[in-house]
């Protein structure tokens, strides 16, 4: 189990998906065609193959690709020739995407791209210059990668060659896009969009907003204000919240930065995105709430690690409201006592607030970063229950994607009808959880540590960040149910 998350899920909700009709897909054969979607340029790149396109060089463009059998049979005979598993393990995974099946869209009219790494980029024209002198340009508000210089390859590498991360470099967006726009002119500057785009033509397999939501939200709680709510309000309460860390990571921390501060922790360590459907009312923007690495990565110690970042969706910027980390101990030889990890965890964290169900503590702190004491913290749990609590859901990706999208189209509250119940109570603290897992070895007395898992969030954040991306999309819901209702309200009359 990835890590704890202590809230109830009520159950996955049902994905509303749209019906556009049927959308032409051309199937592109990997031996007639050497088009790739590349995860990088780098020559030890193994880069999955386009095997389906459709809408190519219009508003709808889309294409599926992976890494094909022919392809993996190559790299594993020059980079894995001992390893008879190489080519069944490369083709599942799809190299270090972790993924069996890429897929990539644009919109070549209005200049924006989703490509295979997740992320929104936004066409900003060509490069004037240098190597990579007349390809597209891209800019993107989730900055991972500059887009002042072209000499980016697309991952992110170790001193010793290893890679670490993947996408965003320029060569392979500019690769992409020339793939998935091919044969169109190059949108204007008129066109290009900001980071919010106006609701304009149908995604395919995008996810609708119900009326019964549209009606929902008029009678919402009011929480969006000057100072929460906003992106300019979570931008702000992301600033006030780096009193806490973990592994290195403050609470507030841009994307960037803290992935930036992950490498320096544990170079090891491979930061995976979890994508969202899109959402039809928000064309091009894609929303990417979880970042985790691979399970029992190495540390420079003798324990392996896990580690997983919440961030805030569009359109804030994304910033950390979450993270956890979760050590392992497999050899009973490099087991540490349990009085060594909780003197650990003081040391860092200061006493905690209070001991909980026996092997879990907690620290709570308000908005202005002062401890709660343990009666107080108490109260607060007992009202708040699940939505105090630290983690993320289990069950699979789509239990958390739909766990996500449950938050962005019924907002924060979306459980008891768009309300808060206890008047902002439960979103003004943040909190620190440690689970510790622990054996007597034979013959011994003292209590050994096989695992433990801390967490952090700063709930402030999490639901301004909420309250922003659910305001955004019901207002562009609202705009396109308008827009459908003005064109069916003009369509002729039928005869009777």
């Amino acid at each position: 189990m990835r890590s704890i998350w202590l809230m109830t899920l009520a159950g996955a909700m049902l994905l509303c998906l749209a019906d556009f009709g049927s959308v032409m897909t051309v199937p592109v054969s990997a031996a007639d065609n050497a088009e790739s979607m590349p995860i990088c340029t780098l020559p030890k790149c193994l880069n999955p193959r386009v095997t389906t396109k459709s809408g190519i060089g219009t508003a709808n463009a889309a294409v599926e690709a992976k890494v094909t059998p022919e392809d993996a049979t190559k790299w594993c005979a020059t980079y894995k020739p001992k390893d008879k598993l190489c080519v069944k393990e490369q083709v599942q995974s799809g190299w270090i995407g972790f993924r069996n099946l890429y897929r990539a869209s644009a919109d070549c009219v209005a200049g924006r791209m989703t490509p295979i790494d997740g992320n929104q980029y936004t066409y900003a024209g060509v490069w004037e210059d240098g190597p990579g002198k007349g390809r597209p340009k891209f800019t993107t508000t989730n900055r991972r990668f500059p887009s002042t210089k072209w000499d980016e390859t697309g991952v992110e590498t170790h001193p010793d060659g290893t890679i670490t991360g993947w996408g965003g470099g320029s060569p392979n967006l500019a690769a992409q896009w020339e793939v998935l726009c091919a044969g169109a002119p190059a949108p204007t500057a008129a066109q290009q969009v900001s980071q919010v785009p106006q609701a304009a033509t149908p995604v395919p397999n995008a996810v609708q907003v119900r009326q019964s939501q549209l009606q929902q939200f008029l009678s919402e709680t009011p929480q969006a204000s000057v100072d929460f709510g906003t992106p300019e309000a979570t931008a702000q309460i992301a600033a006030k919240a780096a009193f806490i860390d973990v592994a290195g990571v403050k609470l507030g921390m841009s994307l960037k930065a803290a992935t930036d501060a992950l490498k320096e922790h544990n170079p090891n360590l491979t930061m995976e995105p979890l994508s969202m459907l899109p959402y039809e009312a928000l064309p091009g923007v894609v929303m990417t709430p979880e970042f985790v690495s691979k399970k029992y990565t190495n540390t420079s110690g003798p324990e392996k690690e896990s580690v997983g970042l919440l961030v805030t969706v569009p359109p804030n910027e994304p910033f950390v409201w979450g993270m956890w980390r979760e050590l392992w101990y497999e050899k009973e030889e490099n087991r540490p006592t349990i009085e060594t990890i909780l003197a650990g965890l003081r040391q860092k964290y200061g006493q905690e607030s209070f001991k909980d169900v026996g092997t879990r503590l907690i620290w709570m702190y308000d908005v202005q970063g002062k401890q709660v004491p343990e009666a107080k913290a108490k109260e607060i749990l007992a009202k708040c229950g699940g939505r105090a609590r630290v983690g993320m859901p289990t069950g699979g990706n789509q239990v958390l994607v739909d766990y996500f999208n449950k938050q962005v189209l019924g907002g924060y509250f979306h459980s008891s009808y768009g309300k808060d119940p206890f008047n902002g109570l439960c979103q003004s603290y943040s909190y620190v959880e440690a689970l510790y897992r622990g054996e007597i070895p034979r013959g011994m007395t003292t209590m050994m540590a096989i695992g433990v898992t801390v967490t952090a969030s700063n709930h402030q954040l999490e639901v301004s960040g909420v309250t922003a991306s659910h305001t955004l999309l019901m207002r562009e819901a609202t705009k396109l149910a308008e827009q459908r209702k003005g064109e069916a309200a003009k369509r002729d009359i039928p005869k009777f």
